[in-house]
Formats: C-alpha cells, structure tokens, sequence
C-alpha cells in the first residue's frame, strides 16, 4: 500500500485580489470599504493595529507614490459609513482603490503592508480595533 502524501490546505485568494504582478482599480464597497490615513500617522495606527490584534490586522494596502505616502486599512463593507475622524479619508460605493495582486511585491510602487490572509471567508481589519490604533496613534504623533 502506498503512502499518503500529506495534504496541504489550499490557499485561496479572494475574488477581488487582481492576478500575480497586476495592479488594478478594485471597487470599494462590493467586497470591502477602505479608510486611508496619511503620512506618519498612517503608519502609527498600522504598527499599533499590529500590536493590538497581534499581527493579525487584515489587509493594509501602501501607495507611496503621492505627495504623502497613504496608507488603505480594508474593511467590511459599510465599515466605513460615519467615520468623519479628522485625516481619515472614508472610501465606499462608487470609489475605487488601486490594489496590487502580488502579494510579495517590492516596496518601491503599490505594496502590501499586511497582505490578505487568502483565506475564506477572508478576514479584514475590524474599523473599532482601527479606531483604538488610530487613537494611540494620535496621542504619540
């Protein structure tokens, strides 16, 4: 009798994630909303995000390429209905994100700060855990 190979669990990549090494405008508010945060204080809300969900913060896009970098924190739909936070910039229906479809992509153009988890149903970040990092944040920028 032969032996079994061991399995290993499929990875799935959600249905709005582009193709490998193709970015594309993905709409807002079909499979998530976003709620993008500028410059220094975008990346203290990520790495307090980081902190309080240990690691698991769902997906954060970067564009580095404005006159800031911006950083897009993804989640649930209607997440982002009455966020009027001062510089957070709320992203819905009718909108569109430029996301990158390779997950691994280097960091010079539109990359992943936490890429998606490629799992079903694929998490995304919790706008109250959001909330609490961009408040920590604030306090120490």
């Amino acid at each position: 009798m032969r032996p079994t190979a061991a399995v290993t669990p499929c990875r799935i990549r959600p249905p709005w994630l582009p193709r490998e090494r193709v970015i594309d405008a993905v709409a807002a508010g079909r499979w998530w909303d976003a709620l993008a945060i500028d410059g220094p204080l975008g990346y203290a809300t990520a790495a307090h995000l980081k902190q309080i969900t240990d690691g698991l913060t769902g997906p954060i896009i970067c564009d580095p390429q404005g006159p800031e970098t911006r950083l897009y924190f993804l989640v649930p739909v209607g997440g982002a209905d009455g966020w009027t936070e001062p510089d957070v910039i709320s992203f819905g229906q009718c909108c569109y994100i430029g996301v990158n479809g390779s997950l691994d992509a280097d960091t010079v153009g539109l990359h992943w700060i936490t890429p998606p988890r490629c799992q079903h149903p694929d998490p995304l970040v919790n706008p109250r855990l959001l909330r609490s990092a961009l408040t920590i944040a604030r306090t120490l920028t």
